[in-house]
């Protein structure tokens, strides 16, 4: 080797080490530097589990950044919040427990409708009122539960499951000649009986209009 080559030798070797020193063998969507219980570690010590963790964060970006959606930003948070705690408290350091979570919730986070998920009310619930609870379905679709507060158990008005049509609706069949339309809005559900006026349609009536209560979330029990 040539005089003149030899005394960068040395140093392109030592900051070739230094940059591979500064890149983690797999990253996750938080520092693991700062890993503070015996889940968190688990995923910085497990690739795939690190894997996961990133692909579960980008989808919460994304999600959170859906355009014109009112208070779903507010709402999804919470909700993160809520399942990280339970992921925590649930599956600690177990790795196939972590797997399925992920697993799960990736799913749960890829749903294109998922921005409508959440609790309408209208009245004072849990006091008094409805509520209506809507949830993204296995099919690509929405399923949406209409409850009397503050009791739900034997009280429900409505179910049913649907796809929105090309102006955010709803139609739910309800016996006979008889249809309840939910159109969807930002933050709210406005809920028609048709045809409007006939007895056989309105008893009992679940026309309304309901707005979504980012502290609540669907898979509570009232």
């Amino acid at each position: 080797m040539p005089a003149s080559i030899r005394p960068f030798f040395p140093w392109a070797m030592a900051l070739g080490l230094a940059a591979l020193a500064c890149v983690p063998a797999h990253a996750a969507s938080f520092d693991c530097a700062k890993a503070s219980n015996p889940t968190e570690k688990t995923i910085c010590a497990t690739p795939a589990l690190s894997l996961q963790d990133e692909s579960m964060a980008e989808l919460y970006r994304k999600q959170l950044a859906t355009p014109d959606a009112g208070q779903w930003a507010a709402y999804l948070k919470r909700d993160q919040r809520d399942w990280l705690a339970v992921r925590n408290r649930h599956c600690k350091a177990d790795v196939k427990c972590l797997r399925e979570d992920y697993e799960r919730r990736i799913r749960y986070l890829a749903e294109p409708l998922l921005h409508w998920t959440g609790r309408y009310v209208e009245g004072r619930c849990p006091k008094d009122g409805r509520f209506l609870d809507v949830t993204p379905s296995d099919d690509g679709g929405l399923d949406i539960e209409l409850y009397i507060c503050p009791d739900a158990r034997g009280n429900m008005l409505l179910q049913g499951r649907g796809r929105l049509d090309e102006r955010q609706r709803l139609v739910v069949p309800f016996g006979g000649r008889c249809t309840r339309t939910l159109q969807f809005g930002t933050d709210r559900i406005v809920v028609t009986d048709t045809p409007a006026g006939a007895a056989e349609c309105t008893s009992p009536s679940t026309a309304g209009t309901f707005v979504r209560d980012a502290r609540r979330s669907p898979f509570e029990q009232e």
